[in-house]
């Protein structure tokens, strides 16, 4: 009786026939994980793509739901804090003020795709105190050169676009959050939100819904750049950036 088997010859072909069809899958099933593109750039589907769709698209609905059940805008740290000091409104206090109020979880505020940016795990609810006019956890961060633990820009607090779009107006033109960009919407090799130096990423519009845009070009709203202030006159123009001071010339945006 004779017993068949592999030979040592046949094993290693074996293995080096699979290793040659991982090594034609691989950029494939990356570019299905991450959505980034060989060519540079993002793909508009991915699983860490979907992920911050699904991110965006709640934090839109929480927001949307609670203004609509209340009839008021949406939270803004200085009408809470009733300071009413614009020096409030900067994007770290915003997400704090949302993680507070229990709109959006903090998990929910990190990008998967995100290295540079940490889920805060330790925001201290027990900070809320209107005694002491505490209204959020000030240890919650949103500096993209030390430390933050929000991956996405939304709309400056400022200028009429504050008072025209900040509350459940359902405007499928207007921007409020999305992934954040490169400075005056240059791509560059050196931003960390490109990806070998083109853009793409996930925009929700004040009515709730969330759009793929594969360059900061592809938004085209009455000559609006997605990440540069174009009006400064009254600071109207759509735009998605981080809030790092807010002083009375308007907001100091912060690009990583």
């Amino acid at each position: 009786m004779s017993h068949r088997g592999f030979s040592l010859v046949g094993m290693l072909f074996s293995l080096l026939c699979l290793a040659v069809l991982l090594a034609i899958a691989m950029p494939a099933l990356q570019q299905s994980m991450t959505g980034i593109k060989e060519e540079g750039g993002k793909a508009p589907i991915s699983g860490w793509g979907l992920q911050d769709q699904m991110n965006l698209y709640a934090l839109m609905q929480s927001l949307n739901a609670a203004s609509l059940g209340s009839g008021e805008p949406f939270p803004q740290p200085s009408e809470i804090s009733g300071s009413r000091d614009i020096a409030d409104d900067t994007t770290a206090n915003l997400y704090s003020v949302l993680v507070m109020q229990r709109l959006v979880p903090a998990n929910q505020l990190v990008s998967q795709a995100d290295f540079l940016v940490d889920v805060d795990r330790d925001y201290d609810f027990t900070m809320y105190d209107p005694r002491s006019r505490v209204y959020w956890d000030p240890a919650f961060s949103a500096d993209l050169h030390e430390d933050s633990n929000v991956s996405y820009a939304h709309m400056p607090l400022y200028g009429d676009r504050l008072r025209d779009n900040w509350s459940a107006q359902m405007s499928s033109s207007f921007p409020l959050f999305g992934n954040r960009g490169p400075e005056d919407g240059i791509e560059r090799e050196d931003s960390y939100a490109c990806f070998d130096g083109l853009w793409g990423g996930y925009v929700a519009f004040g009515d709730g819904h969330v759009d793929f845009l594969d360059s900061p070009s592809a938004f085209r709203r009455s000559g609006d750049g997605l990440f540069s202030i174009d009006d400064e006159a009254r600071h109207s123009d759509a735009i998605l950036g981080f809030t790092e001071l807010m002083n009375s010339d308007g907001p100091v945006l912060q690009w990583d």
